[in-house]
């Protein structure tokens, strides 16, 4: 049966029927909008795995607080960092001597110790230059060391004054006074020993005699 157009208020006159959208159509729609909520998705998650991967895990004042400084092993050690260092030499009485025996000497003698620390001893050292010795002389102590002032008095001997924030640290005073000289003719050289000391002498002026 026709019913012709359609016409308001004409009961026979039926109004036109809508056209459904295909399953197929719907779907589509279904997935393109998945889709778009999965990349968004993925998107956000690779923003937050940079940003993760970006940021170090320590830096900065943190990272050099959890490093540990080197124990202290010479000048300015704690008594049992130098004993763990050195190897005490029994036969001598006042037990302030340490080796390796060099040409029939300990290598450290007469070692003080003050508040627990070493703050003084004589360093015997093979026959050397005075660059050797210096050289030598820096082994014994902190990293920081920088040198103040040097002299030589000809004829008897030289000197050098140390300055290390680490000793001012461990002992109340940053100063080191190291003396070399030939401990056989006490000659300025070839230098055979290395007085160390915590004499205070800012400038040469204020030097200790040799």
């Amino acid at each position: 049966m026709s019913y012709g157009p359609y016409q308001p208020g004409n009961p026979c006159r039926m109004p036109p029927r809508r056209k459904r959208k295909s399953l197929r159509a719907v779907l589509r729609s279904v997935a393109g909008l998945s889709a778009l909520i999965v990349i968004a998705g993925i998107a956000g998650c690779h923003s937050k795995a940079t940003t993760a991967a970006s940021s170090p895990a320590t830096s900065g004042p943190a990272a050099a607080a959890a490093t540990p400084r080197p124990a202290q092993t010479g000048f300015g050690a704690t008594l049992a960092q130098w004993k763990a260092a050195h190897r005490l030499d029994v036969s001598v009485p006042a037990r302030n001597a340490y080796l390796p025996h060099l040409d029939g000497e300990d290598t450290w003698q007469v070692v003080m110790v003050a508040g627990g620390r070493v703050n003084s001893y004589t360093l015997n050292v093979p026959a050397s230059s005075l660059s050797s010795a210096e050289a030598r002389a820096r082994q014994e102590l902190p990293a920081d060391t920088r040198v103040l002032w040097a002299r030589t008095v000809p004829g008897k001997c030289s000197q050098e004054q140390f300055e290390s924030a680490t000793l001012a640290a461990a002992l109340g005073d940053g100063q080191v006074n190291v003396e070399f000289d030939n401990a056989s003719s006490g000659n300025a050289t070839p230098i055979t020993e290395e007085l160390f000391s915590t004499w205070d002498a800012p400038a040469v002026a204020q030097a200790p005699a040799c």
